[in-house]
């Protein structure tokens, strides 16, 4: 634009409303280019959301877990893997569960008889991730997640939540066959 032509044009706006009335529309402009820059309802959804962890600082199951078994209680992620701009579908698994459901406790004294992976005879308890889980054997022991008892319930154990049976510690390692405690 040619400096005369310009002169005109600000002559022309200045010379047609106050310099007041002129920031006020300059202002209220810039403040519709900032508000256009925000985040409409359909990209704010997708923020990633922080998983919500439970009181013993992992994943129940069927929650999702983005891909990372350590998230999960059962230390078991699964799921389709997300495809470029998709969501991911992973959730928390559940294992050796056999007829069991969440809720059941075995060591609260309500005995449901199941029958292990391994083809034991067992009792049906809930896993701190909130599955069902039939167990042979196991014993008090301060756990949180699945993997605090592997090293003595082996590769298929669990940690079980137990508040009155394990008075003091709350939580029990269990698996389908022996556990062998130091």
């Amino acid at each position: 634009m040619h400096a005369d032509r310009f002169d005109t044009l600000t002559r022309a706006l200045t010379g047609a409303m106050s310099r007041r009335r002129l920031l006020r529309g300059l202002a209220s402009a810039s403040l519709g280019v900032g508000l256009a820059r925000l985040p409409d309802g359909a990209s704010a959804g997708k923020r990633r959301r922080k998983p919500r962890f439970n009181a013993f600082g992992c994943l129940d199951v069927g929650t999702s877990c983005g891909g990372k078994d350590n998230r999960c209680c059962s230390g078991i992620c699964e799921g389709p893997k997300p495809r470029r701009g998709k969501k991911d579908a992973s959730r928390c698994v559940a294992h050796d569960a056999a007829t069991c459901r969440a809720g059941q406790l075995n060591c609260e004294g309500v005995s449901v008889p199941c029958t292990t992976s391994t083809g034991q005879g067992g009792g049906c308890y809930t896993t701190t991730g909130n599955a069902g889980y039939c167990a042979n054997d196991g014993d008090c022991f301060a756990c949180s997640k699945d993997a605090d008892c592997r090293p003595y319930c082996g590769p298929r154990a669990a940690c079980i939540r137990c508040e009155t049976g394990c008075a003091g510690i709350g939580t029990l390692c269990l698996g389908p066959d022996t556990c062998t405690f130091p």
